[in-house]
């Protein structure tokens, strides 16, 4: 079954890796004039520009159908047949599998959503470029303050003008704990796990250059995942190198059933896929097999829920959202989707005490803490992003 199966860049796949670099380059400026991109950084934090009204308060919602754009399987049926019985509408779902194909589609009109889920800020720097969305009215949304308090007004969206943040993930080292000792992370740099020989072709890093590079850049103790430093990125390419030939990895992102499959003992991925992972664990393989690693230098994301702004059913819409923070509502959709709802009243406890996570993956749990102590990936310019671009491009290549 698909499940989040997304790259946050914007890399093509098609079999190997093949990348455009004129669809990267078209998110890496930074302006503040109408019709350029808008790009917050947790240095530097961005009001967007204003685009028209958000509904008035106190209307009645829609009836009919609430048409979603969605990633595949990423929200459990049982939370939508839920909704839909509690309002007396129909859900209809379009999906979409790249960030990319979703904004050409809303701008081409393609794609007529009343709500989207999942897209991330990259994402919202073009939407808002091309006033696609509506304001969001949080007198519709008593359920906002669920959120953990740095998403509700992050720094890509002061104030939440416009989103509403929906999960929290991380980057991290899964790992099959019936053959691999956890020591392994605690005993030195945790990192160089993913440089032992011991795991060639049981070892595998995420098919997406911003998070594989910056993990060759942890490993050396460079913790700038944004820089623009061509030595820097040289020095990544060089270990990322030296990673291939010793392990000879995969480049993918289907960890999350590789390795409860067997298929692979250890992988650089997002901590969402890893509690994914616990849905393909064949009949009689016990969930403590999987386990994840926590670096203390890594990057925290989230992804959020927004509005168009023709929406036909913009208070059903709102609704929507509320009720996918509502902390019961989150519990049972995180018991199919993986990942992690960004909400603070959903603790670590609580997913623990849920029995749907074990105790061995408490570590891939993304407390507010975690969070915010993360690094962020935002949006290069197109100079340093051919860079990082060129580091990939030699690394893939062997």
């Amino acid at each position: 079954m698909l499940r989040r199966d997304f790259l946050r860049n914007l890399v093509i796949t098609t079999g190997g890796l093949v990348v455009a670099p004129s669809l990267l380059s078209a998110c890496g400026t930074s302006a503040t004039s109408s019709g350029e991109l808008v790009i917050g950084t947790p240095t530097n934090p961005t009001k967007l520009p204003a685009n028209g009204e958000a509904i008035a308060d106190g209307l009645a919602e829609e009836k009919g159908t609430l048409e979603i754009l969605n990633w595949a399987d990423y929200t459990n049926p049982e939370v939508i047949a839920d909704f839909e019985k509690l309002f007396g509408v129909t859900i209809k779902t379009s999906i979409y599998d790249t960030e990319e194909s979703a904004i050409a589609k809303l701008r081409n009109g393609t794609f007529k959503p009343d709500l989207i889920i999942g897209l991330t800020d990259t994402a919202l720097a073009r939407l808002s470029a091309a006033k696609l969305l509506q304001p969001i009215n949080k007198s519709y949304i008593p359920h906002f303050t669920n959120l953990i308090g740095g998403l509700q007004s992050p720094y890509y969206d002061v104030d939440s003008q416009y989103t509403v943040a929906h999960v929290i993930y991380a980057n991290g080292v899964a790992y099959r704990t019936d053959r691999i000792d956890s020591s392994v992370f605690t005993s030195g740099n945790g990192y160089d796990a993913m440089w032992d020989s011991a795991y060639k072709g049981k070892l595998a890093v995420l098919d997406s250059y911003r998070d594989t590079i910056s993990l060759a850049m942890f490993q050396a103790g460079k913790n700038d995942v944004n820089t623009s430093d061509a030595d820097v990125l040289s020095a990544a390419q060089e270990n990322l190198i030296r990673l291939r030939n010793a392990t000879n990895p995969k480049v993918d992102i289907l960890s999350y059933q590789e390795l409860p499959a067997g298929n692979r003992d250890i992988a650089f991925t997002w901590s969402g896929d890893i509690l994914t992972a616990l849905g393909y664990l064949p009949e009689g393989t016990p969930a403590e097999s999987l386990g994840f690693w926590y670096p203390e230098q890594t990057i925290t994301a989230n992804d959020f829920l927004c509005i168009p702004k023709d929406s036909k059913a913009p208070v059903l819409a709102h609704k929507f959202i509320d009720y996918l923070l509502d902390t019961d509502v989150a519990l049972k959709n995180q018991t199919y989707v993986g990942y992690q709802p960004a909400l603070s009243t959903i603790t670590v406890d609580t997913l623990l005490s849920s029995g749907a996570i074990p105790e061995t993956l408490k570590d891939s749990l993304v407390t507010p803490e975690k969070y915010d102590s993360g690094q962020r990936l935002v949006s290069l310019s197109p100079d340093a992003d051919a860079l990082w671009l060129d580091a990939w491009a030699a690394f893939t290549a062997g």
